[in-house]
């Protein structure tokens, strides 16, 4: 017999990656306090040290959560330094994290279409199912452009949220002659 409701369970198991983190930088900022009041550098130093890491990791943990989740779906996201692939039985392909224009969310919340949609320079767009094996670890990928709103996700059935912006766009392929990008 559980003294705790099944709901509540539930929830707690869906913030479980959240509590795990908020609890390290509790523990950090115990350390800092404790390092502060009785004047002890090393104790002080290492709640800094974790709590910077609890923070940084429970920023990550609050942005997936925001995110959500999918049922199991079909394919198998391969990431591979800064390429994207997905491999499922209704095709698939890859792209470079570099040669992204656009990164847009299908599907409401919650649902099981819910998918990533990948647009490159050439015009291609890939499809990356939400619960594809292994596309939990797309967010922490593209995390590393520049601007990108994950919280942009829960707008409505498509939301866009990253865009490459105009300047980049000029900069990045701009022609360069037939010198390239020497520098004299």
């Amino acid at each position: 017999m559980s003294f705790i409701r099944p709901a509540l369970v539930t929830r707690l198991i869906r913030w479980r990656e959240a509590l795990i983190w908020g609890a390290v930088l509790a523990i950090g900022a115990a350390l800092v306090w404790r390092g502060y009041l009785r004047l002890e550098p090393l104790a002080l130093v290492a709640g800094l040290a974790l709590a910077a890491v609890g923070l940084a990791l429970l920023r990550g943990a609050l942005g997936r959560m925001r995110l959500g989740s999918a049922p199991p779906g079909p394919g198998v996201t391969v990431i591979d330094e800064a390429r994207i692939g997905i491999l499922g039985p209704e095709g698939g392909g890859f792209v470079d994290l570099p040669s992204l224009v656009a990164v847009e969310i299908e599907g409401a919340p919650g649902a099981a279409d819910r998918a990533w949609v990948l647009r490159s320079e050439d015009g291609g767009r890939l499809v990356v199912p939400f619960g594809a094996a292994g596309a939990g670890a797309l967010p922490d990928t593209l995390a590393a452009l520049p601007g990108i709103d994950f919280g942009a996700a829960a707008e409505g059935n498509v939301a866009t949220v990253w865009r490459r912006s105009l300047a980049r766009t000029a900069v990045d392929c701009g022609n360069h002659g037939a010198e390239g990008n020497r520098l004299d």
